[in-house]
This record gives structure tokens, sequence and C-alpha cells, in this order.
């Protein structure tokens, strides 16, 4: 057996895990490392679309593996073309980018492995926007784009039942719903011929669904997992704040709030749109959501997440200014189009004149919507996402807080991480018993240390052709 680490070594994010057991190779992840990404490229500095994945390769961001890539990009680069994929499968975690962005650039005919709900937002992803080609998880049209109404190229999809295992060459793989701030998350078990591969993913203990850990951790203490592959990224932490505290915090700025509430959340983050869904029809207000949010809730309808329809009356589709600023058709996608006639969408003058009686989901990008709003004095941001982590996000903040104290909107903290802290990965371990450890996900692996007495540091592999 044996593992192969391609990111999220010293970082967090850019999963790509590659393992051999006999003649089967499986990736477990396939992810965009955000900060080997923001060294090179930003907003306005973006790989060259004309040279397919060449950026991406000179820059060290994808690794140089033989047998993986699709036929359009190899020869984009004037690389051999490959008979038969040399990976016999990806088992995705996710649908959060860094773990899940640069299966775009796999052969089709290598299967993808993950939960139907991390296929629909895959789907989301891709539709709620424009195409990008680090976004083509769910299909991708061919590069050089000659025919753009051609049909893209579908991936194939397998579809994993938690606790129902899948076998792949030597392999079975046993999947296990977790709790993150994404719904659709899976832990897996990976039974090799020569020893037991557990794998954590990103996940919580604490909060909505924590308890489907329980399943997890008694899967791996049966049989004691030779390797236990334990993300880390509040490993330095002991928060311990969940989204119940969110939900207390956040109610008590509802109580005392006169005038118009906005909620910033991740947008993917079900649970949390829940909190404020609730929390907006306790205090007798109604949730107003963009039309991604609107799509995203669409497409996610009948897989058990206990969602609203998105043309329930205490729902509001926001439908901002664009083009002509008419409210014009033809001034929106394709895919915005539907939501522009429903009886529940609203423009910026509506939120103005009932304020009192809403609150926004409002992210940072959709922050310039306050002019039409015009909020009235009193009104408050409450801000549920995590701090920034980066150059870029930390000028990203101070853009907000000039845009609020434009419109004096105070900025109140409520945020819960998707992430398990320092004690709740401790019990995690001491739970699976692992005989060896490899923390992944992390800036801060030493710190694994203190929680297992054989902890192996992962190794980021370089590697080309020949």
């Amino acid at each position: 057996m044996n593992l192969s680490f391609y990111g999220g070594v010293d970082e967090i994010g850019g999963n790509k895990i590659l393992l051999e057991d006999d003649d089967t190779k499986i990736f477990l992840d396939f992810g965009m490392s955000f900060s080997r990404h923001g060294e090179y490229f930003e907003e306005y500095l973006k790989p060259r679309v004309a040279c397919g994945m060449g950026d991406f390769v000179e820059m060290g961001l994808v690794p140089q593996l033989e047998g993986i890539y699709r036929e359009d990009l190899l020869l984009m680069l004037g690389w051999d073309i490959h008979d038969e994929p040399s990976v016999d499968g990806v088992f995705l975690s996710h649908m959060h980018l860094d773990h899940a962005a640069y299966v775009s650039f796999l052969d089709e005919r290598i299967p993808i492995y993950c939960s139907e709900i991390a296929r629909r937002i895959a789907k989301v992803i891709l539709e709620a926007g424009t195409r990008q080609m680090d976004k083509e998880i769910i299909n991708f049209k061919p590069r050089p784009i000659i025919d753009r109404r051609a049909p893209p190229i579908d991936r194939r999809f397998e579809i994993l039942e938690p606790g129902n295992p899948v076998r792949v060459g030597s392999l079975e793989i046993k999947p296990f719903t977790v709790s993150h701030s994404i719904p659709g998350s899976l832990a897996y078990v990976v039974y090799c011929p020569n020893g037991i591969v557990a794998f954590t993913r990103d996940l919580r203990l604490r909060g909505p669904g924590g308890d489907l850990m329980a399943k997890f951790l008694e899967e791996t203490g049966e049989e004691v997992p030779d390797i236990l592959l334990c993300e880390g990224t509040k490993v330095d932490s002991t928060d311990s704040r969940t989204d119940k505290d969110v939900r207390n915090d956040s109610g008590k700025i509802l109580s005392r709030a006169k005038q118009l509430v906005i909620a910033d959340y991740a947008s993917r983050d079900i649970e949390r749109f829940k909190t404020f869904y609730w929390l907006a029809l306790e205090y007798g207000r109604r949730l107003v959501i963009s039309k991604r949010d609107a799509y995203l809730l669409r497409e996610l309808a009948g897989t058990g997440l206990d969602i609203p329809e998105i043309d329930c009356e205490d729902l509001l589709i926001y439908i901002g200014r664009r083009g002509t600023g008419r409210y014009d058709d033809k001034d929106y996608y394709t895919w915005e189009r539907p939501f522009l006639g429903m009886s529940n969408a609203v423009d910026g003058e509506f939120v103005h004149r009932n304020q009192d009686e809403l609150m926004v989901h409002l992210g940072f990008f959709d922050i310039n919507e306050l002019i039409d709003i015009r909020p009235s004095p009193g009104s408050v941001y409450i801000h549920s996402t995590s701090e920034p982590h980066n150059e870029e996000q930390r000028i990203d903040e101070e853009r907000l807080d000039n845009w609020l104290r434009r419109f004096d909107m105070p900025r109140l903290h409520a945020h819960a991480s998707g992430h398990a802290n320092h004690l709740d990965l401790t019990r995690i371990v001491e739970d699976i018993k692992p005989k060896k450890l490899i923390p992944i996900h992390t800036e801060h692996p030493e710190l694994f240390k203190l929680i297992h007495d054989n902890v192996e540091p992962s190794i980021l592999q370089t590697s080309c052709w020949g």
C-alpha cells in the first residue's frame, strides 16, 4: 500500500491524495490549493483560457501524472495521449472547490464517486454562473471551444450510499455521512489487501449532524486502521461555538433590530441558511435570498435536507438590476430568467419599503445592492462567515467595512466553524485508535503530536512525465 500527497500538505485545502494497492489506484479528493493559486493569480489575473491547462501546469498547481487528464487538454499541451486512464476512480469527500475543483481537468472516463447531494451541487456550481474551466466538475466543453453551441461532455458519476461499501479493483471503500459546512459530505474507510486506511475529510462533531460521526467512529473502532488521514484545519483552536450559538446570538440581534437585517453566510451552507430562515420566521420577518441561492435550493429539493420550496410565501427572491436596468429578460443569464416572473420575486425598492419586515442574505460580492436597497438608520449586518485568512481576503474585509460605514450599518459577528477543534480531533483520534496518523489539510501538523504517539508527516510530491 502506498500513499502519495499532491496537495493538502502544510496547507488548508488542495487535497489530492493518491492511494495505490496492488494494481488499483484511487484519488481521495482532487482539489484546488487556494494558497498556491493565490501566489500567482487573483480576480483580475487569471490562468489564460487560450492555454487550456498550461498555466496550471507551468505554475505547479496540478500534478504532472500520466494517464489522468482530458485528451483535449493534453493535445493543447502537445503531450502524449493515453489509451486508458491510469487511475480507477476519484472519491470526493464534498463539493468545496479546495477538494473538488481540479476534477475539471480529469479524463472523463475516470469515475467520480460522491454523494447525490454533492453531484447536484457540482451541477449548480457550473450552471448558476458562467462556464469556467476549473469549475467544469459535472461536465466540460473540449478546448479550444470552437462551437459554443456544442453540447458538453458529461462525466461519469457513481453515487454512493452512506454505509454501503463499493469495490474498486482490490479495494473496498465504505462511505459515511459526516457533518460539515456543506451538505452531502462523506468520510471513507478503505479496506486494502495490505491494510486499512481511514480518511476523515473536513468534519465537525458539534452542531447539526455531528451525531452522524458515531457510525464512522463505530466502524473504524471495530478494526483498528493502519493509517488515519486526519484533517486539522482547527487543530490550533479550542473554539466550541456551534450553530445553536449562532442562532442564539443572532436571535438577540433580531429581537432589538428595528430596520433591515442583512445576514452574510456561505451560500452552500444549507444548515446556516436554515438557521437564518427559521430565525426570520420566529421574529416575524421573511428571508430574501439571491437567484443563485434559489437555484441551489431548487436543485437540492427531494434530497432529505428539510428545506423550504423556493416559491413559499416566507421566502423571497431578490432580483438586482442588470444590463439596461429595466429588468428585461435579455439582461439576465438563461439560468436566472425563470426566477424573474415568480410571484415572490422582489427588487431593491421593495426591500427598501419593507425593510423592517425582512432579512436579506447579502454577501460581499452583492454588497453594492445596498445602493438600491437604501437601508434606514437602525439596520444591522450579521457576519456569519469565517474570518479572512489571506491578504486578499483582508483587503475585501476592509472594502466591506467601508460599505457598511457608508450606510451606517454596524457589523456583528455570529459564526461557528465547520471544522473540528483540537478537543474534538483528540476525541476522534482516541476513538479510532489508528496505528499511525498522517495530518492533512492543516497549517499546524506538529500539534497532532499532542494527540497521537505515532504521527507521520505527509510529504508533498513533485512529479513529472517520464
